[in-house]
């Protein structure tokens, strides 16, 4: 309940100041480059803010006639009135204060600069206009201080605010990632505008401290020979106003940044002090803050703040959409369904799976409703329950499925049903699918629910493939085939012609495995670890195979026949020469590390695809493999391209384990022990690990990996994998 409350209100503040925020954050970015500007002047003098008052005023006393005034700005561009017989110099200017010579002439206020602050100040609605940006200001407070909660909540706690956000290529990500590193800057523009509207309509007390002091009788001094110009720098000075006449009660007025001081034009002594309240020393802070005044670094950081906040309310929009198009119109009613698919979805993407299985079954006629988890009711006529739910946070449940549990417990059941349980998470998060285990465990242990799952099923990283995979075979336990669309998004890549260039095919007692070297008419980019997505002929689902890279630069795939695999069957029927269409799909989150020195690639099988294209790549990166594979025979389709690598340099070593050869038996798992110290000490350097195979090699590789940490005192598994030390793409 909570973390909803937290989201309402982001929310709504949000939605309620839209468009004073929008055009607050469009003019606060034009107007960052204001202070650069004025920064840019060539009004600086070196080291200005170390000269004494008294050298500046002796140096002036010399120079002219009669001085009125000095001030100095944020830029330490000092600006002097003076009286003199020479015209050009009776109008304000910049001056040099070491020899008292006009530098320049006070430029003109920029008009566009001054349109653009009256409007961020008001909107030309003068009091009214201020008083709207103060309110909004206040609000992107809350707005700020809501964002963080749920950012902490998303972490699970405020310790992991600052861990590693999974990379999942969405907006949500880009929201939260962006939005942590932004926090702090969009926070300090937001209170010290609310400030500034605050002192501006005089909410805040601001009583002075008048201190006056005895003045003592003394000599005429020379002003350079004042105490307190003496120990006073431009650095602290904000203005100088000068005596209009040499009467003795007509004093110098020195205004520094926390303080104004009367100074008798005779003697020197201070007459009287003038204390500035805290609340004016905060309005002037905060002015410098909310402006960047006299900072190009801080202006630069605000520029960036309100582009930031322009895209917040960008993404913010695109997240709320996502939500509300999550929401189904059911074509059968709760009571009337034989099929249930309940989902736990906190930005969507869960909701879309099963939208897209609701459709499917929909086609086939049959009487399937689709709902959140916690809309659990009793239904009359279920014979069989989908539960389709991601994980939230520290192992939380997403926000529409935490009442789940505690109605599956209130609720009678009265007619027995089957249901299955699918978990979604990644292993970038410690609690891997956590909520997805937890719901599994409460149905298994219903006595009137029959789950047919040995396990949950748990998928990494929303793939796509393996819910597919899942969904075909359920199907077919229904005795209907169901029509999945080939992608999960509406937006396809450019479909691309690739034409076989070589091909080798090797084949012991247990496998047929081969190669398609490809290329295209146009040169591809793509890098090793990405995807190649193929449809066979009549055919409409997909299927993914890793890409390699050959030293050439051509893609490289290495595939698996099966015996009754219409992909596999359909590319090795193919000869060198022919052609077929593909889809190059970006996987970022499998690409080779660039930081790391050194990166383990551990492979099984055609796993071994992706890292004969890393291995040839041109970086300071150091690879060692492991690969396992069956016999012999199998090393022949890679023996020359991994040679190759070593002989570059690129690759430190290579270590083949043959698991059905009785003359050189071993398992990856059997180097994997006999290196540990080796990759005891990648892991404490921050390198990394990468694992590209069968779900089983990954798994018992993990086990093996959680036991090696365990053993040398390291931090567990899951740190790792939450730094990005440890990266999979397994099937």
């Amino acid at each position: 309940m909570l973390k909803k409350l937290w989201r309402y209100s982001h929310l709504t503040l949000t939605v309620s100041s839209s468009l004073f925020l929008l055009l607050a954050a469009i003019t606060g970015a034009f107007l960052a480059f204001k202070p650069i500007q004025e920064k840019l002047q060539p009004f600086k003098i070196n080291a200005v803010e170390e000269i004494a008052v008294s050298q500046l005023i002796e140096t002036l006393q010399a120079k002219y006639d009669e001085v009125l005034e000095l001030e100095v700005d944020k830029n330490y561009f000092v600006k002097a009135s003076v009286f003199s017989m020479d015209k050009e110099l009776n109008a304000p200017f910049f001056m040099d204060p070491i020899t008292g010579t006009k530098i320049g002439d006070i430029p003109k206020a920029n008009p566009f600069f001054e349109f653009l602050t009256d409007f961020h100040r008001s909107l030309f609605l003068k009091t009214p206009g201020r008083i709207f940006v103060g309110i909004t200001s206040f609000l992107l407070c809350l707005i700020a201080i809501t964002g963080l909660l749920l950012a902490i909540k998303r972490q699970g706690g405020f310790v992991k605010l600052f861990s590693n956000i999974i990379k999942d290529k969405s907006v949500q990500y880009n929201h939260v990632a962006l939005g942590r590193i932004l926090l702090i800057p969009i926070f300090i523009i937001a209170l010290s505008g609310t400030y500034l509207s605050m002192d501006r309509f005089s909410l805040l007390p601001a009583e002075a401290r008048v201190i006056r002091h005895n003045e003592m009788k003394s000599e005429t001094i020379p002003f350079a020979d004042f105490e307190i110009f003496k120990n006073t720098t431009l650095k602290e000075v904000t203005k100088i106003e000068f005596p209009f006449s040499t009467d003795a009660e007509d004093y110098f007025t020195l205004i520094l940044k926390d303080r104004e001081l009367q100074v008798h034009q005779k003697t020197g002594a201070i007459v009287k002090e003038t204390v500035f309240p805290f609340v004016q020393l905060l309005s002037v802070l905060s002015f410098n803050l909310h402006t960047g005044a006299g900072s190009v670094l801080w202006s630069l950081v605000l520029f960036i703040s309100s582009l930031g906040i322009l895209y917040f309310m960008y993404s913010g929009t695109v997240i709320s959409i996502q939500r509300l198009r999550g929401n189904t119109k059911n074509k059968w009613k709760a009571h009337e369904a034989n099929l249930v698919i309940l989902t736990g979805s906190e930005n969507g993407s869960t909701k879309s799976l099963g939208k897209i299985l609701y459709k499917a079954l929909l086609k086939e006629n049959k009487k399937v409703f689709l709902d959140d988890l916690n809309n659990y009711q009793s239904y009359k006529n279920m014979e069989q329950l989908l539960i389709l739910t991601a994980t939230y946070g520290d192992g939380e449940p997403p926000s529409n499925a935490n009442l789940f549990l505690k109605k599956l417990e209130e609720i009678s059941i009265e007619k027995t049903f089957e249901c299955h349980v699918l978990g979604f998470g990644s292993f970038s998060y410690p609690d891997f699918c956590a909520f997805g285990k937890e719901v599994y465990q409460k149905v298994v242990a219903h006595e009137k629910i029959q789950v047919p799952q040995k396990e949950a099923l748990l998928i990494h990283n929303q793939n796509y493939k393996q819910f597919k995979d899942w969904a075909t075979n359920w199907g077919k336990s229904l005795e209907i085939s169901l029509s999945l669309p080939a992608e999960l998004t509406s937006k396809k890549n450019k479909e691309i012609l690739f034409k076989i260039k070589a091909k080798q095919s090797v084949k012991d007692a247990f496998d047929e495995t081969f190669t398609l070297t490809l290329t295209s008419e146009k040169k591809q980019h793509f890098l090793p670890g990405d995807l190649l997505s193929i449809i066979p002929p009549n055919e409409n689902i997909e299927r993914l195979y890793s890409i390699g890279k050959t030293a050439e630069g051509d893609l490289l795939l290495s595939i698996k026949k099966h015996e009754l695999g219409i992909c596999s069957n359909y590319l090795n029927e193919l000869k060198v020469g022919e052609e077929f269409e593909g889809t190059i799909q970006q996987n970022k989150a499998f690409h080779l590390p660039k930081k790391p020195k050194n990166v383990a690639l551990i492979a099984n099988g055609t796993g071994i695809a992706p890292f004969l294209g890393m291995m040839h790549e041109k970086t300071n990166t150091k690879c060692t493999l492991y690969w396992g594979t069956r016999t012999f025979v199998s090393l022949e389709l890679y023996k020359n391209s991994i040679i190759k690598a070593h002989q570059k340099g690129n690759l430190q070593s290579y270590n083949f384990a043959f698991s059905k050869e009785k003359s050189d038996f071993s398992y990856v798992q059997d180097f994997i022990q006999r290196d540990e110290k080796d990759l005891v000490a990648q892991l404490k350097e921050g390198d990394c690990l990468m694992l590209c195979g069968s779900i089983a090699m990954r798994d018992t590789v993990f086990k093996q990996l959680d036991e090696i940490c365990l053993k040398y005192d390291l931090e567990t598994l899951e740190f790792y994998k939450n730094k990005g030390q440890i990266l999979t793409d397994c099937y």
